[in-house]
């Protein structure tokens, strides 16, 4: 969130604005915050990381050493839910105003089918994982927005089905 003084001197909070962009946009990679996947099993389950805010798709921040949003979504995933990723197709990309308006930073959101399920051993990022189906996972998906969330999970399931609505494959 960001703050500005009001006409009174008093600190006004302003919520963060999300904006889905579509999978073509490409941002800048400096101004690319954090990236996520839909990592969906062969019989189309989702494997989501459960986290102390609720359940999730795996994801979360990029580091210094990583050059692509693609390397931190592939060791995000397997951090936080012991997955690795086949092939990754972009399916969004989610311009924030968490900086504040006039510094927009990007969130880039992929699918791809579970190339290996690792057993699971705790003490990583997330506190287990589980198999969920769709319409599962959003009926308890606990998120700020819930209508972006099931954007990008119809997408991905039309990705990895060859549909692709993005248009863009990584």
């Amino acid at each position: 969130m960001t703050t500005d003084d009001d006409n009174r001197g008093r600190r006004v909070v302003e919520p963060v604005v999300f904006t889905l962009m579509g999978a073509a946009y490409e941002p800048e990679f400096a101004a690319v915050t954090s990236a996520a996947a839909v990592a969906v099993t062969q019989d189309d389950r989702l494997v989501i990381a459960l986290l102390d805010r609720g359940p999730d798709i795996p994801g979360g921040h990029v580091e210094r050493d990583e050059t692509s949003a693609e390397d931190t979504v592939r060791r995000e995933t397997w951090e936080e839910v012991r997955v690795r990723l086949g092939p990754l197709t972009k399916i969004e990309v989610i311009q924030t105003t968490y900086n504040g308006p006039d510094d927009p930073t990007y969130m880039v959101i992929y699918a791809a089918r579970v190339a290996e399920l690792a057993p699971w051993e705790g003490g990583f990022e997330s506190a287990g994982r589980s198999l969920m189906e769709p319409a599962d996972f959003l009926a308890h998906y606990r998120g700020d927005i819930p209508a972006i969330m099931r954007t990008v999970v119809t997408s991905a399931l039309a990705a990895v089905a060859g549909g692709d609505p993005g248009g863009a494959g990584s």
